[in-house]
């Protein structure tokens, strides 16, 4: 829900921030993904969902096949550079409406030979994963994800085995709902998807392994959200296992920064927590007065060098001492994109600024503009929160946000920003050349007239 705000005196317009005005991003949810998430990182984010929900995992639980459609769906859309098009553009509805294709069957006619199918998840999973002997002729393949088959990788170690083998590989974290089986296909690399992994490397016949495995899933339980864990079962996953120099077990490491640290510690469930924090790092700046603000305001913008591709920063007023470590895990995983503050209470001037008087609150502030402020309204959760911070992804979020008065100074606004404005009021303007073009019929949209004479922008 958005609010407006009264800062100083005079009355002001609020654009309404309707829920078709802001970019839909069900389709990155479903992936775990923010909506500028390259192709690469799209296919890992499927194979890891598409094996935690594969029914054939998943016997007891009726919902995991709903989600397993759910996931091949929004991989079927966000793999193809044409649906993504025209998902980013217009969201579910904008697909369903190109279904039928010619004709200006798409939106607006852009895309008048779209064709938007659906299709099957097992085929999908099967593409992906490069099924092959799995029953043809349209029947679904099924798979055994708890058997053995040695150093193959992929789908959970192989298919078949024998049975002994079978019994000696069966993973201790299978089905879990909080710790992540990771193959060679689901290791993480590079900056982790914007998260520490804690990760124990394991066999299931280790009696130590048997030992932390209760420990494990519980301190998984506890840093949902905030630190990714992770299990790696070197019976199906050798390779992977050699590798990283895993020669004993149990062996825990994390991963952070693009490299892998061992954990020598204490194994007990406090220690391991702990040192997985550590590893997170502080990308969130102290605003502690009021100079400290206008800093951190001027970093709200997208241009040059930067710390907000988006535009947009968010500040949360807490009356904690620390920093969360939830907050500190979302401007990890945000890095670049939103720049991150923080005001503890006991600075008044600083709630007072925004109308603070509730803590914790978090707002994004568009452009380092105080006039153009978002409020969150929901539960302090971590993917609430991420859904809620993907929004700003598009523009139009803060577009929405934008108070337009007499005093509003457009001039200093991108065109990009204006187009934004216009779009969120469901207006365009077609004959618009000039940035004074898209001032004037902003103004006219609101109502509002121009400060004085024209001048050049």
């Amino acid at each position: 829900m958005w609010r407006s705000w009264r800062l100083g005196g005079g009355l002001f317009l609020l654009l309404a921030a309707a829920v078709t005005a802001v970019r839909e991003t069900k389709y990155y949810d479903y992936l775990g993904i923010s909506p500028d998430a390259d192709d690469r990182t799209i296919q890992k984010a499927y194979r890891r969902a598409a094996l935690k929900y594969h029914p054939d995992r998943n016997p007891d639980k009726p919902d995991a096949e709903e989600r397993f459609r759910e996931v091949a769906a929004a991989y079927e859309v966000l793999s193809d550079a044409q649906k993504k098009e025209v998902y980013d553009r217009y969201g579910e509805q904008g697909l369903k409406q190109g279904q039928g294709g010619g004709g200006g069957g798409g939106p607006g006619g852009a895309h008048g030979g779209f064709h938007f199918q659906g299709g099957d998840p097992f085929n999908i999973f099967e593409n992906v994963f490069g099924g092959g002997g799995g029953g043809g002729g349209g029947q679904r393949m099924h798979f055994q994800f708890n058997t053995g088959g040695g150093g193959g990788g992929g789908m959970g170690g192989g298919m078949g085995g024998g049975g002994r083998r079978q019994r000696e590989s069966a993973g201790l974290y299978d089905n879990d709902a909080f710790v992540q089986d990771l193959s060679d296909d689901t290791f993480p690399e590079g900056d982790g998807d914007g998260w520490i992994w804690l990760i124990e490397f394991y066999a299931p016949w280790c009696g130590h392994c048997k030992q932390l495995a209760l420990k494990w899933r519980k301190l998984a339980e506890a840093l949902h959200g905030v630190v990714k864990v992770a299990a790696v079962n070197c019976e199906q996953q050798q390779a992977v296992c050699q590798e990283h120099g895993v020669r004993g077990y149990p062996t825990i490491k994390a991963f952070s920064d693009g490299k892998l640290h061992e954990y020598r510690g204490d194994r007990s469930a406090k220690h391991l927590k702990d040192w997985a924090l550590s590893l997170l790092p502080k990308h969130v700046k102290t605003v502690s007065k009021q100079s400290h603000l206008s800093d951190f305001l001027r970093q709200c913008t997208s241009g040059g060098g930067s710390s907000s591709k988006w535009g947009a920063c968010a500040l949360l007023l807490s009356d904690k001492s620390e920093t969360s470590s939830l907050y500190k895990s979302l401007a990890l995983r945000y890095k670049g994109k939103l720049a991150f503050g923080e005001a503890l209470r006991s600075n008044a001037e600083i709630s007072a600024t925004f109308g603070v008087r509730e803590y914790p609150t978090l707002l994004v502030v568009c452009g380092g503009n105080i006039d153009a402020v978002v409020r969150y309204e929901g539960e302090m959760k971590s993917t609430k929160l991420a859904r809620f911070l993907n929004q700003f992804y598009s523009g139009k979020a803060c577009a929405a946000a934008i108070k337009i008065d007499a005093s509003t100074d457009l001039a200093k606004m991108r065109v990009s920003q204006l187009k934004q404005i216009l779009e969120s009021r469901g207006e365009q303007c077609k004959d618009c050349v000039e940035k004074s073009d898209f001032v004037d019929k902003i103004r006219q949209v609101f109502g509002v007239a121009g400060s004085g004479a024209h001048t050049e922008l």
